[in-house]
């Protein structure tokens, strides 16, 4: 297992790069309450990761723009997240938008005026802080100071929920986590964890289904903290084995209480990189939906 995660180290790195260029602690809310706060028929715990790269897109490609106006009738998808902190204008306003402090650029100027904006005119806000801090050079002690001057006020001032930084499935992902979650007091835990898991490209998907379900387990057992899984997915280059990782995952997440969203990459319209499969792509290239994709968003 451990030689199967430091493979996985190397892959996370590829996607991470990518990711990048585009008082007392509040009560943690149930992911029963959280599923009745998007749209009245909105039913599922999916996040829908839609990159950046797309807004520019719209007006060229109009596949994309129906792709876009398709999730404001879809039953399954709850959320919207950009690894952003401006809410994408292309995307329909009935799906609660979760805005991310990437990277520490973003807590001043104008990527944090438009934090404050989005979580002053949405109720119920969750925030997610920084992505894969690991791997990009952060310190788990920078990062707690940066927690406590920065985002604990989001909670006092605006009642926002707190999103852990997101690590990946790798070793030092769980050592980063760890240091992180030992520094703060109880009254500064996050309100959720969030964690990314990528498979091995030639692993089958049984077995890294399995691998998963143990990941996840654990973490939830050690910090009994309910869990946003905000990057998952199969690299393997065979179609079938993408639908059987991604639609078991689907399905076992669905039964977990503790798991209260989770978003399968990717939303783009080419494959991001060498790394992501093009058997996992959820758009083609003019913006529609894939099969994979048009299942995701339950149409």
């Amino acid at each position: 297992m451990v030689q199967l995660l430091s493979i996985r180290h190397i892959a996370c790195l590829a996607a991470c790069v990518l990711l990048a260029s585009p008082a007392n602690a509040a009560p943690v809310e149930t992911p029963e309450a959280l599923s009745q706060r998007g749209a009245a028929a909105t039913t599922g715990k999916r996040i829908i990761l839609w990159e950046t790269s797309l807004a520019p897109q719209m007006n060229s490609k109009p596949a994309l723009k129906n792709s876009a106006n398709l999730l404001a009738s879809s039953t399954v998808i709850h959320s919207i997240t950009n690894w952003d902190t401006k809410r994408p204008a292309e995307l329909t306003t009935k799906l609660p938008f979760r805005p991310m402090v990437r990277t520490p650029q973003q807590l001043s100027g104008t990527e944090w005026n438009n934090l404050i904006s989005t979580i002053s005119s949405q109720k119920n806000s969750i925030v997610h802080f920084y992505n894969e801090p690991e791997l990009n050079g952060i310190s788990a002690a920078d990062a707690v100071a940066k927690w406590r001057s920065s985002m604990l006020p989001l909670r006092q001032k605006y009642g926002a929920k707190l999103v852990a930084p997101g690590i990946s499935s790798a070793p030092n992902g769980a050592t980063w986590l760890q240091s992180f979650m030992g520094m703060l007091a109880a009254n500064e835990k996050p309100d959720y964890l969030n964690l990314h898991f990528y498979t091995l490209q030639n692993s089958a998907s049984t077995q890294e289904v399995q691998y998963a379900k143990t990941y996840f387990t654990d973490k939830h057992n050690q910090y009994k903290l309910p869990i946003i899984v905000g990057e998952i997915a199969s690299i393997n280059r065979d179609g079938n084995q993408v639908v059987t990782f991604t639609k078991q995952m689907s399905s076992w997440f669905d039964g977990q209480s503790w798991i209260a969203e989770y978003g399968f990459f990717g939303v783009s319209t080419q494959v991001v990189n060498s790394f992501v499969s093009p058997a996992a792509q959820m758009l083609d290239a003019n913006g529609n939906w894939t099969p994979l994709g048009k299942w995701w968003i339950g149409k």
